[in-house]
């Protein structure tokens, strides 16, 4: 009896040795099979995330460059349409033009045409030189206002290089920053008026705050995404910001309001002097034609030197006298007459 059961003892723990050896290798190998799969599903994992991020920016940048090639292609346009701008395709218009109106042999009266047409050949901007020719118009059409209508300004340079700052920034542009110039001047000179700076550091104050006001309107612009304000340049920005202090000077030695009427006069003849300076048929006249140009100019201003009436502003605001003058000159003579018939009778 007692081999029997040492037999039984025997199988049982072969059979638990069978038993926990195949165990042990059925756990192995799944081991094994992680640790090789593992790699393989971390990087479909990975490439699964990297494709999911790659999506989600793609989308993102898609997203984000609709607007920005919207803003981009309305600055080119901007751009190619202005006159100021050299990178342009302004340029390109005025040379073809100048290409379908060939010129004849070198004489007296093609001299400057002929300069004209081989400096564009060598690369120089047309539009550039037709600013230059048209300058002097412009100029001419201020000294026609102050000297003939009666028009006040800031002299002759300040509104002709105003006119063409708002040639480049656009003439609603040019009005607004304009705009903002004057009324952050009217605020900050009263607070100024307290520290009893000298002029040049009160001045030096005023430029600061009318910085900063600008500054201001373009990041409020930026904000809420008010293209024409943002792709202002930076020159024209400047020509604008430094007519605060033509306006200083005005109030030293006139009034407020004198001073606001020859700020608004300013305004008014760089508007319109701004949309001479963008018409094209004049850019084309001028510069198929510069030695008319120029001697038109000098007859012009020769033409406004040797006038030495009234003004015509004058007329209007003496009209009355002028009409009082008329009724006692009618008076006058219709006394006299009556005068005359009683020394025949």
């Amino acid at each position: 009896m007692k081999i029997p059961k040492l037999i039984l003892t025997l199988v049982f723990l072969f059979q638990f040795a069978l038993v926990f050896l195949a165990s042990t290798n059925l756990v192995q190998a799944q081991i094994n099979s992680v640790k090789l799969t593992s790699p393989s599903a971390i990087l479909s994992t990975t490439q699964t995330a990297n494709a999911a991020t790659a999506a989600a920016i793609a989308t993102d940048s898609a997203q984000l460059s609709s607007p920005s090639a919207a803003v981009v292609e309305k600055l080119q346009q901007k751009t190619n349409q202005d006159i100021t701008e050299t990178s342009g395709q302004k340029k390109s218009v005025l040379a073809a033009y100048l290409d379908q109106y060939p010129i004849g042999p070198l004489s007296w009266n093609n001299l400057i045409q002929k300069a004209i047409r081989k400096a564009i050949a060598s690369g120089m901007p047309a539009n550039i030189i037709v600013i230059l020719l048209i300058f002097p118009i412009i100029a001419s059409l201020v000294a026609f206002s102050r000297h003939v209508i009666g028009l006040k300004g800031f002299g002759i340079y300040i509104p002709a290089v105003l006119s063409v700052a708002f040639v480049s920034t656009g003439i609603l542009t040019g009005v607004i920053v304009f705009a903002a110039v004057l009324i952050t001047a009217l605020i900050t000179r009263p607070a100024l008026k307290k520290f009893r700076l000298p002029m040049l550091p009160r001045t030096a104050m005023l430029l600061m705050s009318v910085s900063v006001a600008i500054l201001a309107l373009m990041l409020i612009a930026s904000v809420y995404s008010i293209n024409f304000i943002i792709n202002i340049s930076i020159f024209p920005l400047l020509i604008i910001i430094l007519l605060t202090e033509n306006f200083m000077e005005t109030q030293l030695f006139s009034s407020q309001k004198e001073a606001l009427q020859i700020t608004f006069e300013t305004l008014l003849i760089a508007i319109l002097c701004s949309l001479i300076i963008g018409s094209e048929v004049l850019q084309k006249f001028v510069i198929l034609r510069p030695e008319l140009t120029l001697v038109g100019v000098a007859l012009i201003n020769l033409a406004i030197g040797k006038y030495t009436g009234l003004r015509f502003l004058e007329y209007l605001r003496f009209r009355n006298l002028f009409n009082q003058d008329a009724k006692f000159g009618k008076f006058k003579d219709a006394s006299s007459g009556s005068s005359s018939q009683e020394e025949e009778e």
